[in-house]
Order: C-alpha cells, then sequence, then structure tokens
C-alpha cells in the first residue's frame, strides 16, 4: 500500500513540475541567501575581531605641538599603551598620494599578508589595492619623496581598514591614495614629517569618551597643543567595515525568511486546493483502508521533500561561494586573511529552517482536512459555489459578465490574492530598494553644491590674521548630543559673507551664513527644526555650548552645523582673528610642517566613479533576483488559477468563447492585485530604506535620504509588469490543453 501512495506521490510531481520548480527555487534562494549573507558575515566578524584585537587596534590618535617627553609614565598615568609614529604624504603625480608610516611595535601593528616583514634601508610595504591599482608588484620599486624603496611585501593596518585619505571621507580611490609602511629611520630624511601618537586604553569598562577626555586634560596641562584628536568609535577607516558586516548579519534574517514564507504560503494554498480537491480520492483511500497517519505521510512527503531538496541544493551553491565573496569584500576592506570558516550550524538551518516552515503549513493544512469522516470527504466539496458576504456586498448583477467573472475570481480565492499581492509587494520592495540606494548616493555625491572650493587645508595649530587671496577662514570643533557619545559632528565657523559654503533651502533659496544653519542630514538625526536652542558638548574640552539654529540647510552631503565664525571663536574662547583651517578655489603654497591635512575635492569623482560602479552592479543583481522571484510569483498563482477554473474553461469553449477571449478571463484577472502589490511596494521600501540609512548614521555618521526617483520607479514598474507579461505567456498554453469534456465529466461527477 505504501508503494502505491509513493507511486502516486511521483505523478503528483510529474502533473505540476513546473509549479513545484518555482517553489523549490524560492526555497533555493532563500537558503543561498541566508548561508553566504550569514557566512560572510560571520567571517568578516572574525577577521576584522581577530585583527584587531591581535595588532592592537588603537582607540584614538592625535598629533602635538612638541614631542610627549615620558612616554612610559603617561602609560602608567592612564593605564595605557601609547606609541608614536610618524607620517608623512609623498605625492607620487598630481593625482596620486602614498602616506608613508613608519613600523610599529605596540600599537596598530602591522600585518604582513603577502610577501615579507622590514628587514633593512630602502624597503616599503604597501597596502594591497593600492599596489594592484598602480601596478606595484612585491619586488617592484617605488619612488617617493626623493628616494627609491623596494616593495618587499602587502600590509594590513588596524588603523587603516578602509582606507580613506580623510577620516572624514566616505569613499576612496586606490588609484589616488595608498598607505605604505617604512621603518622609522628613513623619516630621518624626510622634513615636514608629522608626530602622531595611538593610544589603546587597557581599562575596557570605563567610558572610552570618559578616559579620553581626561588624558586630553592631562596633555593639554602640560603644556601641550593637541591637534588630529581621532576617536575610533567616529573613525570611519575603522568603523565602516563594521557597518557592513551588521548590515549582512540584519540583512542574512529578513530576505531567506521572507523567501521561505512565501514558499510556506505557496504550499498551504496549494495543498489546501488539491485536498478540496482530492477530498473524494482521499475519502475512498480512507474507506480501503488507509489510516490517517498514512495519508498524512502521503501529503507531507511533497512539502518535506521539497524544502529538504531546496536547503541542501542551496548550502551546496551557497558554500563555495563564500570564500570569493569573502575575498571580494576584503579586496575593498584591507584586513588579513589567514583562513575562511564553512560553519556547519548556518548549513543545518539553510536546510531545517525551510523544512519547519513547509513542514508546518502543510502539516496545517492537511490535517484541518483529514480531520472529516470518509463518508464527508467522499461527498467533495460543498462550499464550491457558495456566495460569499463579499460577493454579496458588491451586488455582482449589477456588472457585464466580464468584470463580473474577475471579481468573482478574487472574492471566492482570498488566500490566493493575499499570496499575490504579498508576493509581488516583496518583488517590488527588492526591486526599488537596489535603485533606491543607488539614487539617494548619486543625489547626495553628484547633486550637492554645497562646496564651491577646491581645496581645503587644515592647520596643526591655530593661524591668526586673513586668509590669502582665492580663500576663506575656518575654525570647528567636533561635538556629541549629552546622552549619546557615538554621535558626532562638526560645529563649523564660516565667514558671515563667505562665496564658498553656499547653503540653500528645501525651495532652492540660498541661506545667509551669517546666521547658524544646520544640515539637513544631522538635523533629521537629532530631530532639531529651525527656531531650536540646543546644547552639545564640545569633544575637546567637555564643556557644554548652546546655539540657537535659524535655519535648516537642504543638504546631505555633510552632518555640520555652520556659524559664523567671530560667533564659534567667541563661544570657544579663542582669539577672534584666529582660524585653524581655509577653504581655497586654488592650491595654494603652505608649508607642509604646519599642515596637519589637505582635501582635494577633485579627487571625489573618480572615487565616486568607482564606487557608482560596484552600486550598480549590485543594483542590477537586486533587479534580476526580483524579477526572477515575481515571475515564480506570478506563475504559480496564475497556474493556481488555470487549475481550479479547468471546468470553467471547458465550458467556454463549449459556449464558443474564442481562444483570445478565454485567455483574457482567465489571465487577466490578476492585473490590479499586481499594480496594487507594486504601489503598496513602493512606500515599504521608502520606509525600509529609512530605517538602514538611520542604521547608518549610528554607525558611520552617515545620513543618507530615501529619495524614489520616478525613473526608476518606472523602470521598476515595468520589469514587474513585462514579468506579469511572461508568466501569462507562460501558463496560456495551459488554458489550450483544457479540453471541452472537462466539463462534461465535471456534470455527471
Amino acid at each position: 500500500m505504501v508503494m502505491v501512495l509513493n507511486k502516486r506521490l511521483m505523478r503528483i510531481l510529474k502533473e505540476n513540475k513546473l509549479r513545484y520548480l518555482g517553489i523549490l527555487v524560492l526555497i533555493i534562494l532563500g537558503s543561498y541567501t541566508f548561508i553566504v549573507a550569514a557566512g560572510l558575515s560571520q567571517n568578516l566578524a572574525v577577521l576584522v575581531t581577530t585583527f584587531t584585537e591581535d595588532h592592537v587596534q588603537e582607540d584614538l590618535s592625535f598629533s602635538t605641538d612638541k614631542p610627549i617627553s615620558d612616554v612610559s609614565k603617561l602609560e602608567n598615568t592612564f593605564d595605557a599603551l601609547i606609541e608614536e609614529y610618524m607620517s608623512f604624504d609623498a605625492e607620487l603625480s598630481d593625482k596620486l598620494t602614498l602616506r608613508l608610516l613608519s613600523e610599529t611595535k605596540k600599537v596598530n601593528i602591522p600585518a604582513i599578508i603577502e610577501g615579507r616583514a622590514l628587514s633593512g634601508p630602502g624597503e616599503i610595504l604597501l597596502d594591497p589595492a593600492f599596489a594592484e591599482a598602480n601596478g606595484y608588484p612585491i619586488g617592484s620599486q617605488i619612488k617617493a619623496e626623493g628616494k627609491t624603496f623596494t616593495v618587499v611585501g602587502f600590509v594590513s593596518l588596524p588603523h587603516y581598514i578602509y582606507p580613506l585619505k580623510n577620516v572624514n571621507d566616505i569613499i576612496y580611490s586606490p588609484k589616488e591614495f595608498g598607505v605604505g609602511v617604512i621603518n622609522r629611520e628613513e623619516f630621518s630624511d624626510i622634513v615636514n614629517s608629522a608626530n602622531v601618537y595611538s593610544v589603546k586604553f587597557n581599562d575596557r569598562t570605563r567610558s572610552l569618551n570618559r578616559q579620553a577626555v581626561e588624558l586630553r586634560e592631562h596633555l593639554r596641562a602640560k603644556g601641550l597643543t593637541i591637534s588630529n584628536w581621532i576617536v575610533i568609535m567616529n573613525n570611519k577607516r575603522a568603523r565602516i567595515v563594521w557597518a557592513s558586516i551588521t548590515g549582512m548579519k540584519t540583512m542574512s534574517v529578513p530576505v531567506p525568511a521572507a523567501m521561505f514564507l512565501l514558499s510556506s504560503l505557496i504550499i498551504g494554498i496549494m495543498f489546501w486546493r488539491i485536498i478540496r480537491r482530492e477530498s473524494v480520492i482521499i475519502g475512498t483511500l480512507y474507506a480501503q483502508g488507509y489510516r490517517r497517519r498514512e495519508l498524512m505521510r502521503h501529503y507531507m512527503a511533497i512539502p518535506l521533500v521539497l524544502a529538504f531538496a531546496g536547503g541542501m541544493i542551496g548550502s551546496l551553491l551557497a558554500l563555495p561561494s563564500i570564500e570569493p565573496m569573502v575575498m571580494a569584500m576584503i579586496s575593498y576592506y584591507n584586513v588579513p586573511v589567514p583562513g575562511i570558516e564553512l560553519s556547519f550550524l548556518n548549513v543545518m538551518i539553510g536546510i531545517l529552517t525551510p523544512m519547519i516552515f513547509l513542514g508546518l503549513s502543510g502539516y496545517m493544512v492537511i490535517r484541518s482536512e483529514l480531520k472529516k469522516s470518509p463518508a464527508e470527504l467522499m461527498k467533495g466539496d460543498k462550499q464550491k459555489a457558495k456566495v460569499n458576504a463579499l460577493e454579496r456586498a458588491f451586488k455582482l448583477e449589477r456588472f457585464k459578465f466580464s468584470t463580473k467573472f474577475w471579481l468573482r475570481e478574487q472574492f471566492r480565492s482570498i488566500s490566493r490574492l493575499v499570496f499575490l499581492l504579498l508576493g509581488v509587494t516583496s518583488a517590488s520592495v527588492l526591486m526599488l530598494f537596489g535603485f533606491t540606494v543607488l539614487n539617494s548616493m548619486n543625489h547626495v555625491f553628484k547633486t550637492s553644491d554645497v562646496y564651491l572650493f577646491e581645496y581645503e587645508y587644515t592647520f596643526r595649530d591655530l593661524q591668526y590674521g586673513e586668509a590669502p587671496d582665492g580663500a576663506e577662514t575656518f575654525n570647528a570643533g567636533k561635538f556629541y548630543p549629552e546622552n549619546n557619545e557615538e554621535i558626532e559632528f562638526y560645529i563649523t565657523g564660516i565667514e558671515p559673507d563667505s562665496t564658498l559654503v553656499i547653503l540653500k533651502d528645501n525651495k532652492g533659496n540660498v541661506i545667509p551664513n551669517n546666521q547658524t544653519n544646520i544640515t539637513k542630514s544631522l538635523a533629521n538625526r537629532l530631530g532639531i527644526k529651525a527656531g531650536d536652542t540646543v546644547t552639545f558638548i564640545n569633544k575637546e574640552d567637555g564643556n557644554h555650548y548652546t546655539f540657537h539654529i535659524d535655519a535648516v540647510a537642504d543638504s546631505y552631503m555633510e552632518q555640520f552645523i555652520y556659524v559664523p565664525i567671530d560667533e564659534f571663536n567667541k563661544k570657544m574662547g579663542l582669539p577672534e582673528d584666529s582660524y585653524i583651517g581655509l577653504f581655497s578655489t586654488k592650491k595654494l603654497d603652505i608649508p607642509d610642517e604646519k599642515l596637519s591635512g589637505t582635501k582635494s575635492m577633485s579627487e571625489l569623482p573618480e572615487a565616486m566613479d568607482e564606487f557608482m560602479g560596484q552600486m550598480i552592479s549590485m543594483v542590477a543583481l537586486m533587479t534580476i533576483v526580483s524579477s526572477i522571484v515575481a515571475l515564480i510569483i506570478l506563475y504559480l498563482v496564475t497556474s493556481l488559477a488555470i487549475e481550479e477554473n479547468r471546468n470553467a474553461i471547458s465550458l467556454f469553449k463549449v459556449f464558443g468563447y474564442r481562444r483570445r477571449e478565454i485567455r483574457s478571463l482567465i489571465l487577466n484577472s490578476s492585473t490590479f492585485v499586481v499594480v496594487a502589490g507594486f504601489l503598496i511596494g513602493i512606500p515599504v521600501a521608502v520606509a525600509s530604506m529609512g530605517s538602514l540609512y538611520g542604521y547608518l548614521g549610528d554607525m558611520i555618521n552617515l545620513v543618507l535620504p530615501p529619495i524614489v526617483s520616478p525613473l526608476y520607479v518606472i523602470i521598476s514598474f515595468a520589469a514587474i509588469m513585462l514579468t506579469y507579461q511572461l508568466s501569462k505567456w507562460m501558463c496560456a498554453k495551459n488554458i489550450d490543453t483544457v479540453s471541452m469534456s472537462e466539463a462534461l465529466k465535471a456534470g455527471t461527477e
């Protein structure tokens, strides 16, 4: 008897092979996505954690106007590791900068990822992305600052995991900037190099910010002038990689869960339909002596086999994908890779989760039907022609036949309707998600016209007097809200009649610079609006400062508050004519020993092009995946509709309806639901992006606007509708295969 049921099981699968293949693909996608995302995030987390702990990533770094006389005493006082290193930016060409760093032994210890360590003079270790982009293999030579160095290896540095030139940048290009490590003795011949101190606190139970403030106050009490004070929690060179890791961990759950839930919903609907249609057969099997548990096993076999097969295939495809994906990420983040771990637990979750989801959904549906007695089952489904409340409420008699038929199709299959709506919405959200990220990034980086200067110079010490021709002065300090040390931003004093920093409101009108203005990204993040009076804490001295916000600037490029420089200096207790930096439209002749950093706005376009190239690839992949998901769902729903209306299709043929008319009645019944699902997906995608951008703001001090472009909405809608048309074309032949005798058979039964 078991063999008979097994043969029938194979017959059911063969009769609906495309339908079950669609479910199988959804399960494979869900399992694959989970295992890859979880494996990628776990490996990156292990690699980054191991690297930063074993090679002692700094908690903060700073520069001073003169050397610290007794570093060991300072280490004992603050229970910390403190190490000095040298830094110098060597201009290899007009657009290529190599930052030379001296080798360290206690903090930010270099990790050799290929080649060998430094052993003598004239040797250098390079950042691998920079070396590859500019053609410097191991054994080659590179000229920098009048010296020739031999590349002996590639290196990873804990404080340059994401090797940005300036700590407040967002993207970088290895074709424009890189990092190299040389022996400290080499700096004896390099003038104007900077001395930088790295600090690692041993006490991990106390507030990092509190310990940093105490150290800073102590150094100032010793008469030292401090510059370039950078805390690791607000250092994008280290934080951006953690944002990526956490983002992947977050996304590794909802996307596969959505796939599994959709599959479960399909299985539930399909088996409910199958069992209702086969109730007479089930009743007959009961009468022949089959037990309820045997029939339960028979019908449960299909969802469990699909779940197991999908989980296994997804796992087998995912495991070999993890290593190349990790290596692809590591090519963007400079971290050594001693090995890639494959998690057996993730594989088990990827297999067992769909089995649990689909098993439970199938079990609940099958159990509800098998509760009936054999006699009830053999009578067939009595509810088939019953008019429900929705049909009565809409009074379908007033509509023409095609409209009446279409509405009845929706009202008599609410579960199928809900499944289609959720499926199309999910696919639309996935598609719009990628396009929205692309559009938001493009808007922020390419449409911002706030900064009209070409160069930004930051000095090590306060300067005095007027700015050179073509330049404007500015002063700045880092601040944070009273109850959140992790939100860090700049309050910048600029010239009240500045022509190089142009702020505009949301209508495009220029906002005057002789007042206090806040950028929209920071205002949204802190919940500030024009007219508010706010208080922030200065990271340098720990004191509270109050500002009255006059206007919100429609700018997302940076998180800043701008005040007139005279007002800023007065509030901070600085000399009236002092400044820490210059905005300039031309390159200024400033001695390197005076500068702590230089930023060229011309470096942004190439880095932006590289970044957007990767974004476009990601969006293309998400569009393909979402189209496949949409196609599977639309095909499944359409094929179910055809299956349920076989008798109606047969009757249409008997009554003389043409093939085109029958296809229109059956296949176009879901058009409104597809459109509605897409429209619902738009606000859902925007809300999802808002949550993601809020998370990014917390992680790396970058807040993006969730901008939905009408063009991308049209493209997404066109893709969904093309997918819908393709699914109808695939199902059309199923209608043609229904014979007129189906209706006659149904009548005799």
